[in-house]
């Protein structure tokens, strides 16, 4: 496996001035929507007094997740190809304060003309085994180039801090195993039942909120 890696290395080694553009494109697409959020967290408070927006994190998909993924999905190892088949090599994640938030954040997505909404997979209305919850939006965001203007792929979370906080555990406690499906059965009902309690805790805390905003 590692000397299948080693190839694909290899070959980015070789055609270094023509990867090296490729993949810097994903990293301006996280600086560009990253700060199209703190912008708008900005402007929220500025006009409110108050965000939806707890926190703003990014990430980049490594090189070797970036290659098993590759080779499950079966993608050819092309500029054109990866962009096609993965679109969350740039990953940007919204965390929010309540469950409304998600989805007017997702409309507000909706709206804006620097963004094409691609596919919309919702882990909250449907829920994975596992019991994680999350909205994935995958866009395609418009960059401005010296040159040109392109549109990159990436990949937007936006969920609670309950959910984000059973996810970044549920990660952690998957150290020792390869994957969920090798978490013992007993321990994966825990983790969903916890996941159904910290959705519940997010359901009361909204219905909370809108009685004393009714007030």
């Amino acid at each position: 496996m590692l000397q299948e890696y080693d190839k694909y290395f290899a070959q980015i080694a070789s055609l270094k001035n023509e990867w090296i553009p490729f993949f810097k494109r994903y990293e301006m697409v996280l600086r560009e929507v990253e700060s199209d959020f703190t912008i708008l967290d900005l402007e929220w408070q500025a006009l409110h007094g108050y965000s939806p927006i707890e926190n703003i994190k990014t990430r980049f998909k490594s090189p070797i997740s970036l290659l098993k993924k590759m080779e499950k999905r079966g993608i050819s190892f092309n500029q054109e190809a990866i962009r096609e088949g993965i679109r969350d090599i740039a990953g940007i994640r919204v965390v929010t304060s309540f469950i409304e938030d998600v989805y007017m954040m997702l409309e507000h997505l909706k709206t804006r003309e620097d963004l094409h909404i691609l596919e919309i997979k919702d882990y909250i209305k449907n829920p994975k085994p596992s019991g994680y919850q999350s909205l994935h939006v995958i866009v395609e965001s418009k960059l401005i180039l010296s040159d040109s203007v392109v549109w990159v792929p990436a990949e937007i979370q936006i969920r609670t801090l309950s959910m984000d906080f059973w996810a970044s555990l549920e990660h952690k406690l998957q150290y020792k195993y390869k994957g969920m499906e090798e978490i013992p059965e007993a321990d994966r009902e825990i983790l969903r039942n916890i996941a159904k309690s910290s959705f519940e805790n997010d359901v009361q805390m909204s219905i909370l909120r809108q009685r004393l905003l009714d007030e």
